[in-house]
């Protein structure tokens, strides 16, 4: 809180008589009297759109003053040199007041506030003790928040040593380590809606969710206690991971614990919309937790991030907290605390094995083993290159292919030209690349395919000089030679579809 203090010296003047001045100055500024003491005043600041209300402080003892300005709304910094400036504002009004004589009702209304000060700060004490009797409702510690954090600091340092990634991530890794894989996951490895919880990808992912979680952890684990709060974070994740597989019909590899963070912050939510917790804290953080949701709600609709798990985790966290209420309004730790939980689990269990394990869900073995081969291919030390020219291998392919699919068809100069500018160009760089994907370090599966690739490029090359000698002429012969590479390039195609 940046501040400025100032010490002033008035001869002769007792300290009645300095307070008495100094209340005449914030009148005299437009500033409000808020607060006071046997030898103190405490004022603020008019507020305005764009400005805070700052804080005065204005200390009295016989002969001497001292002014101390604070800026109290979170600044890190005085940059506008505003303390400075509210001092010696004061100062100045305060020695045009001390020249004039105080009125009378000035010190009846210091002695106003001196009361109520007085019947504020004992307000204040007692609304602390109702705060702090309903923010440690269980007298928990943070032991799980602070276990939950160490685990998923040990899984990425592990990780990273297993080769994850630090910034750049290998995505390999977090399957093999248990990410939200939906081809495995939907496969039998439902264990994966768990341990995805505890991956992350990337650094600045786990700091950003590690933060997350302590904040919400330091409110709400000493209210739920250990049991409710493991349970609740369990739970939401396990919700939260199964959104993610229903929103993602295509498939996806998922992991971080933001889908269990954004469950903590809806139980969070939910009880503060109840009045377990005081009003006069109540309104306040839900603001700041409503602004926290909303804005990562808002930022998760770029690509990349999993916001179907974000919403999954917060709509299942309102509900339990919602469960949870009554049973922490009468701090019941007994039966009905332990059926409640016990209900909570088994229905996210049922919910998951039910989804996980419906027709138009259910993975079978021939598509597992494929997907499992696939990350199997991953291993080789040329994998992600060898993709990144397939990618590439894949765009030119639908550049060359452009002539014979135009609306209307082009006519045969036309595409005559077509074909003997743009696609054989295409076709020759789509060659080179392939030529070079053959020499990766790959699996046998993959040089295979880049060799049949190969076949299939060479193949669509004849194409093109055999659609040159029948547009210049169309006879048997030259129509049956188009045919026959036709057919040649159909098989290559079936092999490859065989091969996958």
């Amino acid at each position: 809180m940046p501040s400025q203090k100032q010490e002033f010296s008035f001869p002769g003047q007792t300290t009645d008589q300095l307070l008495l001045t100094a209340y005449g100055t914030f009148l005299e500024l437009g500033w409000t009297p808020k607060y006071a003491g046997p030898n103190a005043i405490i004022g603020y600041t008019p507020r305005s759109w764009n400005k805070y209300d700052d804080e005065i402080l204005v200390e009295a003892k016989d002969g001497t003053m001292t002014v101390t300005s604070s800026l109290v709304h979170n600044e890190s910094f005085d940059m506008m040199g505003k303390n400075k400036k509210h001092i010696n504002d004061f100062i100045t009004a305060f020695e045009n007041v001390k020249t004039r004589e105080p009125q009378a009702a000035w010190t009846e209304e210091i002695e106003k506030l001196r009361n109520q000060t007085v019947e504020t700060a004992a307000e204040q004490v007692k609304q602390a003790e109702e705060v702090n009797k309903a923010m440690s409702l269980t007298g928990s510690n943070l032991y799980i928040t602070y276990a939950i954090i160490a685990i998923n600091v040990i899984v990425f340092i592990l990780m990273a040593i297993n080769g994850a990634g630090i910034l750049d991530v290998n995505s390999l890794v977090h399957i093999r380590w248990g990410s939200n894989y939906s081809p495995v996951t939907f496969s039998g490895d439902w264990w994966r809606l768990i341990t995805s919880t505890f991956i992350h990808f990337g650094i600045i992912h786990l700091v950003m969710n590690t933060y997350a979680l302590y904040m919400v952890g330091v409110y709400l684990e000493p209210m739920l206690g250990k049991t409710k709060y493991t349970v609740a974070y369990l739970c939401t994740g396990i919700i939260a991971g199964i959104i993610s597989l229903w929103w993602h019909k295509q498939g996806t590899n998922s992991a971080g614990a933001s889908g269990a963070i954004f469950g903590m912050y809806g139980v969070f939510l939910a009880l503060l919309f109840t009045n377990l917790i005081p009003k006069q804290v109540r309104i306040s953080l839900l603001q700041s937790i409503g602004v926290f949701v909303v804005y990562n709600l808002i930022y998760g609709m770029k690509s990349g991030v999993d916001n179907a798990a974000h919403i999954g985790g917060l709509l299942s966290g309102i509900i339990i907290g919602f469960v949870f209420y009554p049973l922490l309004k009468k701090q019941d730790r007994g039966s009905k605390s332990n059926l409640a939980l016990i209900g909570i689990a088994a229905a996210t269990i049922l919910s998951a094995w039910l989804y996980l394990n419906s027709p138009g869900n259910k993975v079978g073995s021939e598509e597992r083993q494929r997907a499992l081969n696939e990350v199997q291919e991953m291993n080789f030390a040329d994998a992600e290159a060898y993709l990144d020219k397939m990618k590439a291998f894949g765009e030119l392919e639908t550049e060359a292919l452009a002539p014979f699919n135009e609306k209307p068809p082009l006519n045969n100069a036309e595409l005559s030209k077509r074909l003997n500018t743009i696609s054989s160009e295409k076709w020759d760089r789509a060659l080179g690349l392939l030529e070079k994907a053959k020499t990766y370090n790959v699996s046998e599966k993959q040089k295979k395919q880049a060799e049949l690739f190969i076949e299939y490029v060479t193949a669509r090359k004849e194409e093109i000089k055999a659609i040159e000698q029948l547009i210049n002429n169309e006879n048997p012969e030259n129509n049956e030679k188009l045919n026959e590479i036709n057919r040649k390039i159909e098989a290559v195609l079936q092999r490859l579809k065989e091969l996958n």
